[in-house]
């Protein structure tokens, strides 16, 4: 059938070609292309000479000016092309309805099938993974207990620090403290990848003896979630997202917190830190939190299930070292990291000195450089007078203009700006020289304000000239003629 639908176009094209091509038949087309309409092969002809060719109209374009014939010589072979196409598409039905009723009788297999080869896709899947990440089967409870050793984190390439850490048996509650970008936040997150990746079937980047605990749920607060559109600052997003972390958490859930308590009064958000942390563990929680606080670091001290843990820092360098290390908390070396970052060295003395002995610094100072720059100018402004001549700078557009005329009561005066005259305040000005300074004894101020051409016209008519008195008798014969 497509065979013959192929032989039965070939015609038709055949046929239309020849019609393009007669001399005859130029006059009357319009564009010498084959064209299609309505799945009809037609040629363009020109309006005005469509009753001279023979065949039928199938279209026209929107201007009326051409219309699409299909030649009398080509309809028979259209009307079997119709028809071949139509055969063919009931013989595609046909067979495609033979191979669904092939694919039903054998349905049932078919999706057990898929099924298997998915499993094992997936299977291979998590051993190429295992493979490539040098990965290993952790051993697995459920008992709460995470040990990692060596761990990393599943997105991390090139030198990664490996993380040691342990948790669920001596004590329930790890507090990690340390300075800024010390690797504290990636601690909590490469834990609770690692967990979630082993609950799913993988195996885990890390070494051998590595275990990790089955939870029910493992809730985060991790990052800033402050929202200007639900009203939400930093310190109000994470007590929300902690309140529904703890009612909605059980005996059998794994809690990570960054930073807590911290977007608020210091005092209160190590209060109130120490009091959620302890409400998570009454509840049976595994927890691990971050902080910066003082306060949650000894409560930590003195609480037999609570742990301090700390991100190495190296002073001398003062560089993190991305270690953590169990067992004793570490400061935030803030001092370090501002030295660091560019703070200057007698701001960061004020400050050690500030921590040490609580003695502030309570000098009053005299007056800084701004005050006395805005009393000088203030009494400038008031004390000074602008004369005719003097040239000012324009605060404003940024230029220098003359004065035209002086101060009037609300200390306004005229200036020339680009020969224009314009009002200014007095605040808007500032002085840069005075006419004394610019132009000698007995020079006429007033000329600055005059055009050459209307300076030229008065000498003209003190010396008495007849041209100049024609011209201004011209303009005022103008002027009444308007």
């Amino acid at each position: 059938m497509r065979r013959n639908i192929e032989v039965c176009e070939d015609k038709i094209k055949e046929r239309l070609n020849k019609f393009l091509t007669s001399s005859s038949n130029k006059r009357y087309i319009q564009e010498f292309i084959i064209s299609k309409r309505n799945d009809r092969y037609v040629i363009p002809i020109k309006s005005s000479y469509k009753n001279e060719v023979d065949g039928t109209i199938l279209d026209s374009s929107s201007k009326g000016t051409t219309v699409f014939i299909e030649p009398q010589n080509v309809s028979k072979f259209s009307l079997e092309l119709i028809s071949l196409r139509a055969e063919e598409s009931i013989e595609e039905y046909k067979i495609l309805s033979y191979l669904t009723e092939l694919i039903f009788e054998k349905l049932a297999e078919i999706k057990l099938n898929v099924e298997i080869i998915g499993e094992y896709d997936m299977v291979f899947a998590k051993a190429k993974y295992s493979l490539n990440n040098k990965c290993v089967t952790p051993l697995v409870n459920n008992k709460g207990y995470i040990k990692i050793i060596k761990g990393k984190h599943p997105l991390l390439k090139g030198r990664v620090v490996p993380l040691d850490f342990e948790i669920g048996k001596a004590y329930r509650s790890l507090i990690i403290t340390g300075p800024n970008a010390g690797g504290k936040t990636l601690s909590l997150k490469t834990v609770g990848l690692l967990t979630l990746i082993a609950q799913c079937g993988f195996d885990i980047s890390a070494e051998g003896d590595t275990e990790i605990s089955v939870f029910e749920n493992i809730f985060v607060d991790i990052g800033d979630n402050q929202s200007i559109e639900n009203a939400l600052s930093t310190f109000s997003s994470h007590i929300k997202n902690i309140a529904e972390i703890m009612n909605s958490s059980n005996k059998s859930t794994l809690v990570l917190f960054d930073e807590i308590g911290s977007g608020t009064e210091p005092n209160e958000g190590a209060s109130l830190a120490i009091a959620i942390l302890e409400e998570f563990y009454h509840m049976g929680c595994i927890l691990v939190a971050s902080t910066h606080y003082g306060e949650i670091k000894n409560f930590a001290d003195m609480h037999p299930e609570f742990e301090n843990a700390g991100m190495l820092f190296d002073k001398e360098t003062l560089e993190p070292l991305y270690k953590l290390v169990i067992g004793k908390s570490e400061d935030s070396n803030a001092l370090f990291i501002s030295k660091k970052m560019g703070i200057r060295d007698k701001v960061l003395s004020r400050a050690e000195l500030y921590i040490n002995k609580k003695q502030y610094n309570l000098e009053l100072v005299k007056k800084s450089k701004i005050e006395q720059k805005d009393e000088v100018e203030e009494t400038y402004i008031i004390k000074n007078d602008y004369s005719i001549g003097d040239k000012v700078f324009l605060l404003e557009q940024d230029d220098y203009a003359i004065i035209h005329k002086e101060a009037d009561k609300f200390n306004n005066v005229e200036v020339l700006y680009k020969d224009e005259f314009i009002k200014m305040n007095i605040k808007k000005i500032k002085l840069y020289l005075k006419a004394s300074q610019l132009y000698p004894d007995g020079y006429d101020i007033n000329s600055l304000f005059t055009s050459y051409e209307n300076r030229k016209l008065e000498k003209d008519i003190k010396r008495g000239s007849k041209k100049a008195l024609k011209n201004i008798q011209k303009e005022i014969k103008n002027n009444k003629l308007k």
